[in-house]
């Protein structure tokens, strides 16, 4: 490449170069103001659709007796272990087995002194 051809390569970059400042700097600008304006005014309105929507508060939802009930007890496991304990004393208030049965008439008798939970203990307040 020769010198002249190296300086007609950079006179023209030049130009280019130039021409491409020139119109950054708005001093030259390829559109009218009155296009500008209604761009500028469709972008508004498009942006003004963008807006953020606040979501809808919804109501509190009201809880029921038995959510509240179950709640102050333990949340369900501690309800479910209470349920199983009701349910296994009605059985055995219904149906005792032999045993417990002899045993209860025992304690709630007259003969049932083997079965006296203080018996071993002098007490003051015992009447002898």
């Amino acid at each position: 490449m020769t010198m002249s051809e190296r300086d007609r390569e950079d006179s023209f970059l030049d130009a280019l170069l130039d021409e491409e400042r020139r119109v950054r700097s708005g001093a030259d600008p390829d559109v009218s103001a009155d296009l500008m304006a209604r761009v500028l005014a469709d972008a508004e309105r498009v942006q003004a659709g963008f807006a953020p929507v606040a979501p809808p508060i919804a109501a509190p939802r009201r809880t029921g007796l038995w959510a509240q009930i179950g709640a102050v007890l333990g949340g369900w496991p501690a309800v479910a272990g209470l349920a199983a304990a009701s349910v296994c004393g009605l059985w055995l208030g219904i149906s005792p087995p032999q045993g417990l049965s002899d045993t209860a008439a025992l304690y709630y008798s007259d003969d049932g002194a083997l079965l006296d939970p203080i018996s071993g203990f002098e007490f003051a307040f015992e009447e002898s």
